[in-house]
């Protein structure tokens, strides 16, 4: 495809597909529990019937999986498919929002709301680069299949049960990443941990999801709330009540596989209950596992610090921490890379709970994903990249965990830049924080590397340049 057929199409289109985007930012689609027969809760359908509505007007064939998720396709003359794997599920918008997080708007060619970065920002843009192709009139010979998922966030039982339903296509790529290219992603353990409460606990709760470092804690108190430092915790409030007090932190929010902005609130909430004398000191114990092992991000303390040359290091935190029952419920989300496995991390962090009176409850294990960055496919989407989006680094290994790795020949490829400076303060701006924002400049340059990634796919499919074996996980 020429570029000037793209500059046309983005000339006449580009409005429109900013428009589409906050369509799909308005709905407040987090994946929620069953609602008849919506397994991920009605927003999340009403976001999937929005988009598939959106194919269907460009003339597209639609398939709705019982709202697990839906498919957009641009049907070939071959059986094999070329994917395109997405997904419109959001996480809780949390809180520190600067406007409301489901009323998307525009600020310096940036777009800001929910769901614009992660992804449902880059769901409209592969649904406008097929229409691009297809008013192209440069068909591929594959059917290209968009399929839009609609509970990424809370487990992925929606690509579990696309794969129940459907062969996998004979090469994907995955639009919730960074360019250049991911050539693995790291595997990711999620544990939960129980201890007995401190007794003067009334409640304890921090974070929003397990895949998110804890921004907000609160612990509730009776009697009187105390005096303390302000200037040493300029963070926490600390707020009297009929009832007794309330202890709030505010830390920074920020992804699992990129931890090392945050400031985990839980943490800091437990060690300021620690400091001012808020529990009994045979209780503290209990408390200190959250003050002490969730600071650093690598699993030092945990005991399970690793790292490798080609993924990098395991990184560690806690996620979500609930009272239920006189019982202190600790989430753990670790990312790691090959090498280690899930009965290295249980062993290690068993023991490690155990010291301060933590038990292991129950863990969940997703391998890692790896082929190798030497790949042909790899090489050809980073040449891709580099010449729309320029140098970014070159293929790369991540921690977050994508639809690629649940795929059998998929790779996650952009549309992001990592380290790219967003316009907010420091905690603020990603995927899963506070006034989650894109750059349109940035989409705009994607959605080139995609139109043309199309037909690069399918013609090299044809030549062998793309390797259709599975990677290393699949093998």
């Amino acid at each position: 495809m020429k570029q000037e057929w793209i500059d046309a199409y983005l000339d006449v289109h580009w409005d429109e597909m900013v428009e589409a985007m906050k369509t799909l930012m308005r709905i407040p689609s987090v994946s929620s529990e069953a609602e008849g027969e919506y397994p991920f809760g009605k927003n999340c359908a009403d976001v999937l019937d929005a988009a598939l509505e959106m194919g269907r007007k460009m003339g597209m064939d639609i398939q709705n999986d019982d709202y697990y998720g839906g498919s957009i396709l641009m049907p070939g003359e071959k059986p094999e498919e070329i994917g395109i794997f997405a997904h419109l599920d959001v996480v809780p918008e949390g809180t520190g929002w600067i406007r409301p997080p489901y009323a998307p708007y525009v600020r310096d060619n940036w777009l800001f709301g929910r769901g614009g970065a992660d992804d449902k920002g880059a769901a409209v843009l592969a649904l406008y680069a097929m229409d691009c192709v297809k008013q192209s009139g440069v068909l591929p010979k594959r059917t290209v299949r968009l399929y839009l998922g609609c509970s990424e966030e809370c487990g992925m039982k929606d690509i579990s049960a696309y794969l129940e339903r459907h062969a996998p296509p004979a090469f994907s790529f995955v639009p919730d990443a960074s360019f250049s290219v991911c050539y693995a992603e790291k595997g990711i353990c999620e544990l939960e941990l129980s201890a007995d409460a401190p007794r003067k606990l009334s409640r304890y709760d921090a974070g929003t999801v397990s895949n998110a470092v804890a921004g907000l804690a609160r612990a509730d108190f009776a009697g009187q709330a105390p005096a303390f430092d302000e200037k040493r915790w300029p963070h926490v409030c600390v707020m009297q009540n009929e009832k007794g007090f309330t202890v709030e932190a505010a830390g920074r929010s920020s992804h699992a596989a990129f931890p090392e902005t945050s400031v985990n609130a839980s943490a800091m909430l437990a060690e300021f209950i620690i400091e001012n004398g808020l529990v009994d000191s045979e209780d503290e114990k209990t408390l200190r596992f959250l003050s002490e092992c969730f600071r650093p991000f690598y699993g030092e303390k945990l005991g399970i610090a690793f790292e490798t040359p080609e993924m990098g290091k395991l990184t560690a935190i806690g996620g979500t921490t609930r009272m239920k029952n006189g019982r202190l419920i600790q989430n753990v989300n670790i990312r790691y890379p090959k090498g280690v496995d899930k009965e290295w991390i249980e062993r290690h962090v068993t023991q490690t709970a155990k010291a301060y009176g933590w038990t292991m409850c129950s863990i969940k294990d997703d391998p890692p994903s790896y082929i190798s960055s030497d790949n042909p496919t790899i090489q050809a989407l980073n040449a891709l990249s580099t010449k729309y989006v320029g140098e970014t680094g070159g293929p790369y290994c991540m921690g977050g965990g994508t639809y690629a790795r649940h795929l059998p020949r998929a790779v996650a490829f952009g549309p992001g830049i990592r380290g790219l400076k967003k316009p907010c303060e420091p905690g603020h701006g990603g995927g899963h924080q506070p006034d989650e924002c894109v750059s349109l400049e940035l989409l705009r340059k994607a959605f080139y590397v995609y139109a043309e990634a199309i037909l690069k796919i399918d013609e090299t499919l044809d030549s062998g340049v793309f390797e259709t074996h599975p990677p290393e996980r699949f093998l």
